[in-house]
């Protein structure tokens, strides 16, 4: 009798302990001072091209000049396209084994990206790289007419119409401030009055390279 209850006190005792470690929690390894991750996501760096000071895309115009270089041939073959180039009045150029190519009214990337494809569509090359720069200083405005020293200025991209006529010593003593015209890609742009763009410097247009100025006399 005393065996049973001995044994009775047992299962009792070995139940209570099962219970209570299934109702303890299981403890979870916290680490101690963890360190951050240096790694850096990579940071993209912008490619700016054929921005003009002004902040505008600059386009290439008839008469502008350019240099052209070549690489991803050898370098006999790249140096037939080192050449100098000018923007005719037809607004193209002539590059050497494709023949005639559109530059006025694209910019320097876009030409980049035209001769390039024209040289793999035909065939001459498989992978070329073109570079143009733009030689800046030959654009220009040419001022005519009504003004003291009728003259080509030097464009630049805060070169207004009544600032160029200043340039040119302002009007001659026959020149009109009425009427003064603007011919832009041989088109008339606009009509100006020089008085009232005096009065009102907001309205005083900004020339671009190639502009034509014709003031009356």
């Amino acid at each position: 009798m005393r065996s049973t209850f001995v044994l009775a006190l047992l299962i009792t005792a070995a139940v209570s302990h099962l219970q209570a470690q299934r109702l303890t929690p299981t403890a979870r390894a916290i680490p101690i001072n963890p360190q951050p991750s240096t790694a850096q996501p990579p940071v993209a760096i912008p490619v700016i091209r054929d921005v003009a000071p002004s902040g505008t895309v600059a386009l290439i115009r008839t008469g502008d000049t350019f240099d052209m270089n070549l690489s991803g041939m050898p370098a006999e073959f790249a140096g037939d396209f080192k050449l100098q180039y000018t923007v005719g009045s037809e607004g193209t150029v002539n590059v050497p084994l494709i023949g005639e190519i559109r530059a006025a009214g694209l910019t320097a990337t876009q030409i980049e990206r035209n001769v390039e494809a024209k040289l793999v569509s035909e065939k001459i090359f498989t992978r070329p790289t073109v570079l143009i720069s733009v030689a800046q200083a030959t654009r220009y405005v040419s001022i005519s007419g009504g003004v003291r020293q009728p003259q080509r200025l030097s464009w630049s991209s805060d070169l207004t119409l009544s600032s160029a006529i200043g340039n040119c010593a302002g009007l001659s003593d026959f020149g009109s401030p009425k009427n003064i015209r603007i011919i832009r890609e041989g088109k008339i742009f606009g009509s100006f009055n020089l008085t009232e763009l005096q009065k009102d410097p907001s309205k005083d247009p900004k020339l671009l390279p190639g502009d034509q100025v014709l003031v009356r006399e």
